[in-house]
């Protein structure tokens, strides 16, 4: 053997060394970034590269992160153009033998400009898990073990960054099934707890019915028995019993949310002054005078009934607890963007310990001169009044005695500052209205939703403005307002969290007609989040097929606002990023698409038997084809994991007769292709049907940066790829048949 095979011998060795420490290392490693760094350092050992990157993509909002040796991730974005964005678009490998001739070139990623540069997607299950880059100092051409070993080292890695991902996923539902259980055991132990104090509330007018009904029945015959005043006490007591349940069932409504607010715009002091007269009739009697303290100018965005309500219970518990002959004093203020009201009793005041505790149900902390009544709902309806408005409640010590119950509300429901900033921001940015526009195109197909449109924050009056619509385009939706806090889109925005309508008369929470205009009954509003802040709402109404909205629909609502969302951030973190709209419908599509198409698997396959009937292959031959694409996972795998598929499948006997198309879908046509570099027909027809019919699902799905194509654009790209990567008979084929049986929608 000559010294240059043995040296080459050698290399071999020493490149197969690597890899296996690097495959052991992610397997092995408990800390997924410092694995990551030290097989990607691996790789470069290998191939004499002098340095290396890893980039992440996040496979629910489609960022990129670039991960580095400690393991810690920070938002990139590809230069448009650049060997990091042409890998994202098209999925496979980019080896620039000579760098210097890039016209572009990710800045910043790599300390020195390299000579030669390999960039190589990191795929697993159909998905882009991210790009390995090796840059070296000199141009060097890249021998066919070179790319081989290259796609080993990115298959090794995609698989931990997909291991690593689903252990996350898998940690967030362990974590989220841990609060919800301790949320039931919580809520149990508070209901058994509500129940025991309701059972003991109801119990005394139950009593005291019972007792006067049968007085009265003994005394039928008895002339002179006080019947008016016994059922003057059973009917005091029914009133009581009525107030009780109805407190019960405000309170609930609030602590879930079900009350959203009808805002108007009140001036406080007439409020405040209509409220003491409805309760002089409790007052008067016990010589009780109220003190007003009240700017003439205070007016406020609140919901009138509720505020009145609150209003009540604070001054109605100040007379309880006040002595005959008492005042209690009213008092508001404006503070900046809040205003604050309190109401001040001279009674006996409440221990310090347990002032956290009077807004709590049924609690009752201080003693009173006389038998008070109540049942000690009335300060929990008032928190739950108070948080609806999104503000804050306090009781404390009033000096030298007394007690001081307070609030504090926003004058008006606007978007924080924070998230007016950002929108102010993004909203400047040549762009991001097309991006916004197609996004609620998107949305509307993705959902089948005839109407969809896009509430955004404005920047200068803080509430929610129609930025983008899709439907009822006779109504002029563009430029109407919304209000924080108030309707269903309100209430999505302050709460941020997603609702799913199934109809909306007779859904407890909101319970309204149906407006004329909306063909269905059912609806979905779902939050759009950028870096934490809630800057807008997605309403999508009438589906198409008339039936109600379901969870799988809000699943995709979901996933694709996440993913506007994480444009929306990469726009403000990357000012100077040019925002161009093919990237946007990519990376939008690709939400939707990936939904189509893994929904769906089961026409592939078909599809997959019929081009092999097609082409002449015999019934048996057909089903190895058929059960070959069936198999979980993507057909169009990356190479080494589709060999490890096959290892973990050798024992069966039947996939074992499949195993030779599992490993060569994987040859190209033109013989570049693994493991073998087979080419043209001593490929298995098979093989090259799997290969075409995987490569065509990958088109209908789109991509992180590679546009969903259906119709004449999938067969556009398939034929563009005849002749070098797929059998060109094979595409034509395929082609004929989803074009008859309309596979690409």
């Amino acid at each position: 053997m000559s010294a240059a095979a043995r040296a080459e011998e050698r290399g071999q060795a020493s490149a197969l060394e690597a890899l296996g420490q690097a495959l052991l290392v992610l397997r092995e490693a408990g800390d997924f970034g410092a694995a990551s760094a030290i097989a990607g350092g691996l790789a470069a050992q290998a191939l004499g590269a002098r340095e290396h990157r890893l980039l992440r993509v996040d496979t629910r909002t489609g960022a990129l992160l670039w991960l580095d040796e400690s393991g810690t991730e920070r938002p990139w974005v590809a230069e448009s153009d650049g060997p990091v964005h042409w890998v994202l678009r098209h999925e496979t490998p980019r080896l620039d033998e000579d760098a210097r001739r890039l016209e572009r070139l990710d800045a910043g990623l790599l300390l020195d400009p390299p000579g030669a540069l390999a960039t190589v997607p990191l795929l697993a299950s159909g998905a882009m898990q991210g790009v390995l880059l090796l840059g070296f100092a000199s141009p060097r051409r890249f021998a066919p073990a070179e790319r081989a070993l290259l796609e080993a080292f990115g298959d090794a890695l995609a698989l931990a960054f997909e291991r690593h991902a689903l252990q996350r996923a898998v940690g967030r539902q362990r974590r989220l099934m841990a609060g919800l259980e301790q949320r039931v055991q919580e809520n149990a132990q508070a209901s058994s707890h509500l129940m025991s104090v309701v059972a003991h509330e109801i119990r005394s007018p139950l009593t005291a019915i019972k007792a006067y009904s049968e007085a009265l029945l003994d005394s039928r015959s008895d002339a002179p028995a006080p019947r008016e005043r016994f059922l003057g006490i059973i009917n005091d007591e029914c009133d009581r019993l009525a107030r009780l349940v109805a407190d019960i069932l405000d309170l609930s409504r609030l602590e879930a949310g079900h009350r959203p607010l009808r805002l108007a715009r009140l001036g406080v002091q007439t409020l405040v002054r209509e409220t003491v007269e409805t309760l002089t009739p409790v007052a008067g009697p016990r010589r009780i005078q109220f003190e007003l303290d009240l700017p003439p100018d205070l007016v406020v965005e609140a919901d009138a009934d509720m505020l009145r309500r609150l209003l009540v219970n604070l001054a109605g518990n100040a007379i309880k607890y006040s002595p005959a002959a008492g005042r209690v004093r009213i008092e508001a203020r404006g503070e900046g963007d809040d205003w604050t009201t309190s109401v001040t009793d001279q009674g006996p005041g409440i221990p310090a310990e347990d002032l956290g505790r009077v807004f709590d149900c049924f609690y009752r902390s201080r003693p009173a001169e006389r038998q008070v009544e109540g049942h000690g709902l009335g300060l929990a309806i008032a928190r739950g009044i108070v948080e609806a408005h999104g503000g804050r409640i306090w009781a404390e010590r009033h000096e030298p005695t007394g007690t001081r119950l307070s609030f504090t509300l926003p004058r008006r429901h606007l978007a924080s500052t924070r998230a007016r900033a950002i929108s102010r921001q993004i909203s400047r940015r040549p762009g991001v209205r097309a991006l916004l526009e197609h996004g609620v195109d998107v949305a509307a197909a993705a959902v089948d939703a005839a109407v969809v449109s896009l509430m955004l924050v404005d920047p200068d009056q803080g509430d929610l403005i129609i930025v983008a619509s899709r439907g009822l385009e006779g109504h002029q939706l563009l430029g109407r307002r919304g209000t924080f806090r108030a309707g269903v889109a309100g209430t999505v925005a302050a709460s941020g969290a997603a609702v799913l309508v199934d109809d909306i008369e007779t859904d407890h929470r909101f319970r309204r007609l149906n407006h004329p205009q909306y063909v269905s009954k059912s609806l979905l509003c779902a939050p759009l989040r950028v870096e934490g802040e809630v800057l807008g709402v997605f309403n999508v109404t009438c589906k198409l097929s008339g039936e109600a909205f379901d969870q799988r629909d809000l699943a995709v609502m979901t996933a694709l606002i996440e993913r506007i969302g994480a444009l929306l951030e990469q726009v403000r973190t990357h000012p100077d990023q040019e925002l161009r709209i093919e990237d946007v419908r990519a990376s939008l599509n690709g939400v939707s698409g990936l939904e189509r198409a893994s929904a769906d698997p089961e026409r592939v396959a078909d599809l997959a038997r019929s081009v092999a009937l097609a082409l002449g292959m015999e019934g048996a031959e057909a089903e190895r084809v058929v059960a070959a694409a069936s198999i979980p996972g993507e057909p169009a795998a990356p190479r080494v994991q589709g060999q490890v598929r096959v290892e973990t499948l050798r024992p069966s006997g039947y996939l074992k007769r499949i195993e030779e198309l599992l490993v060569h879908q994987h040859e190209w046509w033109d013989g570049s292709g693994l493991p073998s570099g087979l080419a043209g027909d001593s490929i298995p027809l098979g093989a090259r049907i799997l290969a075409a019919v995987g490569c065509y699902r990958r088109i209908l799905m789109g991509g992180a940066c590679r546009p969903v194509a259906g119709g004449d654009g999938a067969f556009a790209e398939l034929r563009s790829r005849a002749g070098t990567r797929l059998d060109p008979r094979v595409v034509e084929s395929l082609i004929g048949l989803a074009a008859s049986r309309e596979v690409s929608r």
